[in-house]
């Protein structure tokens, strides 16, 4: 018999595979949260360009708008509304009263620890705003 055979026998492949395993595990586990900051990141920026496109309609019709789609047409603030990354939802935004001078937006959260906001917002269970006074 020719003892010379080369290959790798069946526990040396189980070793590999169950290291494998293990570190695939430990990646996934690590960047899980790393989606949940890269939707808040975005939401954060889609209110504040809300926000800016907001004080952009006050400065030329000396109050804010009814409608968030009155930042889009008839003058163009926004090319397009910006929505939830996640649901895909536009973002709640709550006018006050007239004349309009105060504003609402709201939106949730997926990371812990985030801004709390009142219910004032226009969102259920939403946990950041953006307000003008």
């Amino acid at each position: 018999m020719n003892k010379n055979k080369k290959g790798f026998t069946l526990f040396e492949l189980l070793v590999t595979i169950s290291i494998i395993a293990i570190l695939t595990a430990v990646a996934v586990v690590s960047f899980g949260g790393v989606n949940k900051k890269a939707r808040d990141s975005r939401r954060m920026a889609d209110l504040e360009s809300i926000r800016i496109a907001l004080e952009a309609y006050k400065q030329i019709n000396n109050a804010y708008p009814v409608s968030l789609t009155n930042l889009t047409t008839p003058t163009v603030y926004l090319q397009k509304l910006p929505v939830d990354p996640k649901t895909k939802v536009a973002y709640p935004y709550t006018p006050g009263v007239a004349p309009i001078y105060t504003y609402s937006i709201g939106t949730s959260m997926e990371d812990v620890g985030s801004t709390n906001c009142a219910s004032s917002c226009g969102c259920t269970g939403c946990n950041y705003k953006v307000v003008n006074p």
